[in-house]
């Protein structure tokens, strides 16, 4: 049935373009939709926001998806519209430990630890910038920085009173409506925006539904020229249907268990659809002024941010309560050819998190706590910084260096055989588990950084860059196993005069050396950048035998090397038609084998998993007059995906078409835009993400990716 509304949607668009009267076309450059920064400690890639629009899916809300064309930043989405689950690898590191940011105030949560890429608007966003390789000191890194750094810029509010208005529509039920209202100028230094939007779509496979999902966004401009103010606020709400993972064996056959997935049946089972699924709101607020200090520019910022997340987990139902506050302040000083950047970021955040065990009957009856906790107090961080440039003619070199002091709060892991289902009854009267407290774990660090780029000439330029990146500890996986003593661990550990207290304190934090060397060359008709990477990942958390204890836990052994080459062009060969072509080989390398088991395995050699060797994205776009038509593809290499090498996943292609028609000047409104998208023309059957196991879990699951789709948008700005 949707896709005979989607037929006649399309059909009836066309129609009421052809009867439109009188209409302006006005023909102009297509405009580059990326740009790269040739400042040597800033390896930046800009999507802006025409690119947004080609490269996002239509549900707009996928901020890796949009990022899909760069080269070595593999995307995982589980469905055509990014509003199920997306993840990605950015040279052979899980965005788990990638940073987010919206106007450089860090975004991120646990469980798991890292960014929340899906819960903005793109059609709010002016700019997506992509940082690889080593953080200039000023870059906010959320919990870590060894996967890089992506930066969201939003849309100020218009000087001119307007409006714009976008609907989607696609298969599975799929829509979006967007809003958004511009007051322009209400006085000479004052101006406003606000912007809301609701999304949905069935599961392509299965019983569920990925929403609905719903944003609010509002910016404000105000102040004088002495002192200019910006306010941005941001919600987002989803509830959602999880897809179903599958086994090795079950891949090995993708054709019959590709459309596998969570029985609706029995509702008595564990493996029910509506036993796994997510109930997530989030809220972030920032203040920032620019205001001169002691007679230096300065840009101060105060935030705050509330996250509530629920989750459906089988026989499990867990809940994320995460809020923080922050200050930063960034000063720059500028010389005739000498400049230094300086500033601080501090935050407080206080963090509450637990899973109750529940009957896998529709009543949903308490049965205990899988993960029972309370912190102490707040978790502060505090991280000043300073960088410096120098101008030598064709010679630029620039160096920073950036402190990290992380003060996590205390916290008491309990036992789960509580049967108060209210999360503060079973606080107060729970049983701690035994060595389960642990006090405040403080970690001081420094993170250098000095690059350096040379103009060979004019139109040609070398860089290099050497800088450190980290990972905050994350503690409560492991917290969770000792407290339900998983496998004798918290009987064993005890025995041997061991703590939880005592093994989180022989952890540092995981750290990264980042080395980027590369040549970028402009022409005529644009530019190309080849670069070369060699990143080395010490004190990895993993999981190993400790023969004195006769127990696996997890230790600060693991070390693994991920280096290669890539290539990122942008080449305009006519005004109207752009194109890019983007390889990128990595090679990675586990440094150490892990005695697991009292069983040493022999990893020492092996891939860092989920970790292609070669990749290609390649695409085009051509603008004549107003109609737009862009053709993009990957290739993505064969993998494995387990850290012994075991378990391989096969190489695909995918490819997506769209065609755009634009009216200018027309009576009723500045311009109306019609859209039609084909998403994986060709219907590959591929595997698109892994919930990568290491050998501490019994299995991985394999995601299938999407099948072929079709999309149409509909934009009006009035």
């Amino acid at each position: 049935m949707q896709k005979h509304i989607f037929t006649l949607m399309f059909a009836s668009s066309t129609l009421f373009a052809v009867d439109l009267a009188p209409i302006t076309v006005i023909g102009y450059q297509a405009e580059n939709p990326t740009t790269q920064d040739s400042n040597p400690l800033r390896e930046k890639n800009e999507i802006k926001s025409n690119g947004i629009d080609l490269y996002s899916n239509k549900a707009k809300s996928s901020i890796y998806k949009t990022l899909d064309i760069e080269p070595g930043f593999i995307v995982e989405t589980q469905d055509p519209y990014g509003l199920g689950e997306t993840s990605a690898r950015s040279r052979g590191v899980d965005d788990n430990f990638m940073a987010i940011s919206l106007e450089g105030i860090p975004n991120y949560s646990i469980r798991p630890i890292g960014p929340r890429q899906g819960i903005y608007d793109l059609e709010n966003l002016e700019t997506i910038e992509h940082y690889n390789g080593a953080l200039n000191p000023n870059s906010g890194s959320g919990v870590g920085s060894k996967a890089g750094l992506i930066n969201l810029i939003f849309k100020r509010p218009s000087d001119v009173t307007q409006g714009e208005l976008s609907l989607s529509m696609g298969e599975d039920d799929f829509y979006k409506l967007f809003l958004r209202a511009d007051t322009g100028k209400i006085d000479d230094y004052s101006k406003a925006f606000i912007s809301m939007s609701q999304a949905d779509a069935k599961k392509w496979k299965g019983k569920g539904d990925l929403g609905e999902k719903r944003n609010l966004a509002i910016g404000v401009t105000t102040g004088n020229e002495t002192f200019p103010i910006e306010i941005f606020y941001s919600h987002n709400e989803q509830k959602k249907h999880n897809f179903m993972g599958l086994t090795y064996n079950e891949i090995l056959n993708l054709d019959a268990n590709y459309n596998k997935d969570y029985q609706s049946n029995n509702p008595n089972a564990i493996d029910y659809y509506d036993y796994w699924k997510t109930d997530s709101s989030y809220d972030d607020l920032q203040l920032s002024l620019k205001q001169k200090l002691f007679g230096v520019d300065s840009l101060w910022k105060i935030y705050g941010s509330g996250y509530d997340e629920k989750s459906d987990e089988g026989d499990g139902y867990g809940q994320v309560d995460a809020k923080r506050v922050g200050f930063q302040l960034d000063s720059k000083y500028d010389f005739s050819s000498f400049s230094m950047e300086s500033g601080i970021w501090l935050e407080r955040s206080w963090l509450e998190k637990y899973v109750r065990k529940v009957s896998t009957t529709p009543a949903r009856v308490h049965q205990g706590w899988k993960w029972l906790n309370k912190n102490h107090g707040a978790t502060d961080l505090i991280s000043p910084y300073i960088s410096a440039s120098k101008n030598f003619k064709k010679l630029k070199i620039e160096a920073g260096l950036r402190y990290l002091y992380y003060k996590e709060a205390a916290n008491d892991t309990y036992l789960g055989n509580n049967l108060e289902s209210d999360y503060d009854i079973a606080i107060s009267r729970g049983t701690i588990a035994p060595g389960g407290s642990v006090d405040e774990m403080k970690y001081n660090l420094l993170l250098p950084t000095i690059g350096a780029r040379y103009e060979i000439d004019e139109a040609t330029e070398f860089f290099a860059k050497w800088g450190k990146g980290y990972q905050r500890p994350y503690r409560y996986s492991f917290a969770a196993q000792y407290a339900a003593n998983k496998n004798g661990l918290r009987t064993k550990l005890l025995a041997q005069g061991k703590t939880l207290q005592s093994v989180v304190e022989s952890w540092d934090m995981e750290t990264s050396d980042l080395i980027d060397v590369g040549i970028r060359k402009y022409f005529d008709k644009g530019e190309a950048t080849l670069s070369f990477f060699y990143n080395i990942h010490d004190d990895l958390l993993s999981s190993a035998y400790d023969p004195t204890v006769g127990i696996d836990y997890l230790q600060n052994i693991g070390k693994a090397v991920v280096y290669g080459a890539q290539i990122q062009s942008s080449i305009e060969p006519t005004p109207n038609l752009w194109f890019f072509i983007n390889p990128a080989l990595t090679f990675s390398e586990v440094k150490s084998n892990i005695d697991y088991s009292g069983t040493q395995y022999n990893l020492k050699g092996n891939e860092v998993a989920e970790t292609p060797k070669f990749t290609l994205k390649a695409g085009t776009t051509y603008k004549i007059d107003n109609h737009l038509f862009s053709l993009n593809g990957r290739y993505i290499g064969e993998r494995y995906a387990d850290i012994e090498n075991k378990e391989k996943i096969d190489d695909y292609v995918t490819f997506d078409l769209s065609y755009g028609y634009t009216y200018k000047k027309l009576n009723f409104a500045k311009e109306l835009s019609l859209q039609l998208s084909l998403l994986n023309i060709f219907n590959e059957k591929y595997i698109a993400s892994v919930g990568s196991a290491d050998i501490l879990e019994d299995t991985t699951n394999y995601y299938v990716g999407s099948p072929r789709s079709f999309t149409f948008n509909m934009k009006i700005i009035f």
